[in-house]
């Protein structure tokens, strides 16, 4: 049986994040039934008992973080293997998954989810990478996490392996994966719909899991970036920017989330900030394919907008 109450005391610091910010010194937190219920000095809050005390002196508590993009069962694993400079990963990456047997799957799932534990992150999303989903489940499971995930589908032609159904297949696949693993684990999974991207997915197949994600009250993510060459495709193919064009869709939204966002200009950002769409950030990955945060990245004129800002490893 679960502790009823728990209490972590005389922190050396408390991270409140609260409405004022506060940063309280020498703390203690009371949690009853799975809810913080007092935050304030050791000494306030000496005389509160409880069934469970962490003794965090000389410690740093804050709350936990969300990676909100992180390809977990896979790419991770891949430290050490492949060169730093290697031009193009992502081939080799699908081809490693591609490889992986379901308790390879479950083992590297576990050993990712183990390294955000461990660097207090405290839920994720996995952007529908996941080969053996059973496999996964056990790994968030046996750790304690919680996360966001889905089936990855697209309808049209990838650079690299990806998997591709038929529009009405694709979607019969995403309802069905909603349905089956939407408030697993007590309600620490939850499914989102997740299209790759809009240069894998036809325009029908986007708006369907929109409503898809409508309909069941979840979410929907996909890959999204702009620049100047991705821009000038767009115009020549749809008359609008690449943001413009999922606007156009219907495919944005408070429950949408688009992941990387890299190269887009200000009147993207006016799209986003107008229909409340989140973004996540993957500033080490674009770093590292020289299309970093400073040159192309936008998160201060995201944020000056009001657009919700996250920040995810990729892998």
């Amino acid at each position: 049986m679960a502790d009823q109450t728990l209490k972590i005391e005389n922190a050396r610091y408390v991270l409140t994040l609260d409405g004022q910010r506060r940063i309280i010194r020498d703390a203690s937190i009371l949690v009853e039934n799975g809810r913080i219920s007092h935050v304030g000095k050791a000494v306030e809050l000496a005389a509160l008992p409880a069934d469970r005390v962490i003794d965090a002196r000389r410690l740093l508590v804050t709350p936990g973080f969300v990676n909100g993009h992180m390809h977990i069962s896979y790419a991770h694993v891949v430290r050490g293997i492949f060169p730093d400079e290697l031009a193009s990963p992502l081939v080799h990456v699908f081809a490693l998954q591609d490889a992986m047997t379901e308790e390879e799957e479950y083992l590297s799932t576990l050993l990712g989810v183990v390294e955000l534990l461990k660097n207090g992150t405290v839920g994720f999303v996995d952007p529908g990478s996941t080969k053996f989903p059973d496999a996964c489940l056990q790994a968030y499971e046996d750790s304690g996490i919680r996360v966001i995930l889905g089936e990855c589908v697209t309808d049209q032609d990838a650079p690299f392996k990806l998997p591709r159904y038929a529009t009405r297949e694709a979607i019969a696949r995403t309802t069905s994966f909603v349905e089956k693993w939407h408030g697993r684990l007590h309600g620490r999974v939850r499914a989102w719909a997740m299209p790759f991207s809009p240069e894998t997915c036809s325009a029908k197949l986007m708006q369907a899991l929109k409503r898809v994600a409508d309909e069941r009250g979840t979410a929907l993510t996909l890959h999204h970036g702009s620049g100047p060459k991705a821009r000038q495709e767009y115009a020549a193919r749809h008359g609008r920017r690449p943001t413009e064009y999922l606007e156009s869709l219907g495919v944005v939204g408070p429950n949408v989330v688009l992941a990387h966002v890299l190269g887009i200009d200000d009147a993207e950002i006016d799209c986003l900030a107008r229909t409340r769409t989140a973004v996540v950030m993957c500033p080490v990955t674009a770093a590292k394919s020289g299309r970093g945060v400073p040159e192309h990245g936008r998160m201060p004129e995201l944020l000056a907008k009001g657009v919700k800002v996250a920040l995810g490893c990729d892998s």
